[in-house]
C-alpha cells in the first residue's frame, strides 16, 4: 500500500498553530489534505501529529475530512513516521509537511512513479537539487528505507527532519524529479503568520 503521511504540529516557534490558520477560507491543513487526496498513485492519506492536547483541533478537522490520524512523538518525527507506516502497513511512503497548502498532486505522482519504475529507495523533488518552489516539497521512500533510517540514525537533527539519512547514506538508491525552469527562489510555504496574507495574494492573482 502507498501512503501519504502528512506531518503536522501546532507548536511551531515561528508560527504557533499554523496548520489551523485560515487561508482562503479554510485551515492550511485542510488545503494540504485535499490536495494530497488527489495524488492518484496513493492509496491512503494519514495525518501524523504529536500526542498532545494541542493536536486536538487538527484531529477534529481530520474527522470532518474523513482522513485517518496517527499520534506519535513530537520531536522524534522519524519515529512518528516509522510507527505510522508500520501501523497502516505502508510499503511505500510519501512525506508531506502541513505547511505546504499549494502541494501539487501531479508532482507528487511523478515522484512516486519514479520511485517505483526505477526501483529506488528514496526519491524527491528537493534533493540534491531543488527546481520547484519551496512549498511543493515531496519525498517518497520504501518502508525498508524508512526502517533502515529509523534503526541506524541517532543524530537528533536527522530524527527531527526524517530524511537526511536517506539523502546521504551511500547504499541508498535515490533520484530527484526536476522541472525545466528553476523556481527554487520562490516560497509557497507557510513559515510565518505574514505568509498567510502573501499566499492569499498569490491565490487572488491566479483567480484573476
Amino acid at each position: 500500500m502507498i501512503g501519504i503521511i502528512i506531518q503536522a504540529r501546532m507548536t511551531s516557534k515561528r508560527f504557533p498553530g499554523k496548520p489551523m490558520a485560515y487561508l482562503a477560507g479554510k485551515p492550511v491543513l485542510a488545503h494540504v489534505i485535499e490536495r494530497c487526496k488527489k495524488v492518484t498513485l496513493a492509496d491512503k492519506v494519514v495525518v501524523a501529529m504529536p500526542m498532545d492536547k494541542k493536536s486536538e483541533p487538527m484531529g477534529e478537522l481530520c474527522k470532518e475530512l474523513d482522513v485517518d490520524t496517527f499520534y506519535g512523538p513530537e520531536k522524534d518525527v522519524l519515529t512518528r513516521y516509522y510507527l505510522a507506516a508500520t501501523y497502516f502497513d505502508f510499503k511505500t511512503i510519501m512525506r508531506i509537511t502541513a505547511d505546504c497548502p499549494f502541494i501539487d498532486p501531479i508532482v507528487c505522482s511523478e515522484v512516486l512513479s519514479l520511485l517505483r519504475t526505477a526501483e529506488l529507495d528514496y526519491c524527491s523533488n528537493v534533493h540534491p537539487i531543488r527546481t520547484y518552489p519551496k512549498g511543493l516539497d515531496c519525498e517518497a521512500f520504501t518502508f525498508d528505507c524508512l526502517e533502515a533510517a529509523h534503526m541506524l540514525t541517532k543524530h537528533r537533527n536527522h530524527r527531527e527532519h526524517v530524511t537526511p539519512f536517506m539523502q546521504r547514506h551511500g547504499d541508498i538508491k535515490r533520484a530527484c524529479v526536476r522541472q525545466k525552469f528553476n523556481m527554487s527562489s520562490e516560497n509557497w510555504c507557510v513559515d510565518y503568520e505574514d505568509d498567510i496574507k502573501r499566499l492569499e495574494g498569490l491565490i487572488n492573482a491566479r483567480a484573476n
